[in-house]
């Protein structure tokens, strides 16, 4: 009896304890499709300014995909619907009006209900002042989202890493970059690497690709093309005869961002590619690095090719893979 009541009293123990003890209780992780965005806004707001202004910067139409796609999508829901699995969206946007407010402000918070989580909470006094500090953050909370939704898919990556192909690409070209596990290496070339997913409906692939340094080397759009052009058209012909990979310049001219990335400046070009003598298309994007010791200009692309299909979000993983390249000294 004595063994008994031991057993009872060490269980009330951990029973009391778990249910005081918040870091003992896991928290659930954060849900949702990447690009997805839970907008906790009253429907009078989502009908009016506020909710316009919220649609004008996330309902903004995507460059560099060759369908209309929406930077984020957005699933507006009232207050009292912000409950039980809502809670735990990957991306939320909370709306406060409170008159007592003297400015508005924008919070930014790390899991506050769910792991990988981001929580965007907007406080203002009125919707005119909501609106104002929406508006003044446009590029920035696009910018938020786009990595978060990019860091998670890096988190998920590196549990699942097709470490041969990643350890030859670091050998031949000495760089460092985490292939996924379903890719495959199908070119294996000095100064050019073909890695690629391939299914029934789409293509999901990357290159590698290296050329000299020299003084002419520069980080204009015009030099960019001009150099994955001549690249491409000897690496990458396509199946009819003289048919090759090109830059789509005349419908969708593509568009060039400059970043610090891993301590070196980086050219980042997003645009369309096509085939010369066929009617194969999709989207593109490029990470360019110079590799001063090696005297050397370093390219990792990636293109995605499904037909008549939406590509923003397999465009987008893509790019999450090639954030983790980095060059090796």
């Amino acid at each position: 009896m004595k063994k008994f009541h031991f057993l009872i009293i060490i269980a009330s123990i951990l029973l009391f304890y778990s249910c005081n003890n918040s870091s003992y209780q896991k928290t659930p992780m954060a849900h949702g499709n990447p690009g997805d965005i839970v907008l906790v806004m009253s429907n009078e707001s989502w009908n009016s300014e506020p909710g316009d202004t919220m649609k004008a910067i996330f309902h903004d139409y995507c460059p560099g995909i060759p369908l209309e796609e929406h930077w984020f999508d957005i699933h507006q829901i009232p207050k009292d619907k912000f409950i039980e699995q809502n809670l735990y969206h990957r991306n939320i946007i909370y709306q406060e009006i409170n008159p007592d407010l003297k400015e508005a402000k924008l919070t930014i918070i790390k899991d506050k209900y769910a792991q990988n989580q981001v929580f965007v909470n907007i406080a203002a006094p009125n919707q005119a002042e909501f609106v104002k500090e929406v508006s003044k953050y446009r590029k920035s909370l696009i910018q938020l989202f786009l990595d978060a939704d990019r860091d998670r898919w890096i988190a998920m990556l590196s549990k699942n890493i097709n470490k041969t192909v990643s350890d030859k690409i670091m050998d031949k070209y000495h760089i460092s970059i985490k292939i996924p596990v379903n890719y495959y290496l199908d070119v294996y070339e000095d100064n050019f690497a073909w890695i690629s997913h391939e299914s029934r409906q789409y293509s999901m692939s990357f290159f590698i690709y290296t050329y000299p340094l020299t003084d002419s080397t520069e980080f204009t759009t015009k030099y960019l093309i001009s150099e994955r052009n001549k690249i491409l058209k000897v690496n990458v012909p396509g199946e009819r005869p003289g048919s090759y990979m090109t830059t789509e310049v005349k419908y969708d001219y593509p568009y060039l961002e400059k970043i610090t990335h891993n301590g070196i400046e980086t050219a980042i070009m997003r645009g369309l590619w096509k085939m010369h003598k066929d009617f194969m298309g999709g989207p593109f994007v490029s990470y360019t690095k110079i590799d001063k010791p090696r005297q050397r200009v370093v390219c990792v692309e990636a293109y995605v090719y499904y037909p008549n299909e939406e590509t923003r979000d397999k465009i987008r993983q893509l790019e999450g893979v090639i954030y983790t390249y980095d060059l090796v000294k």
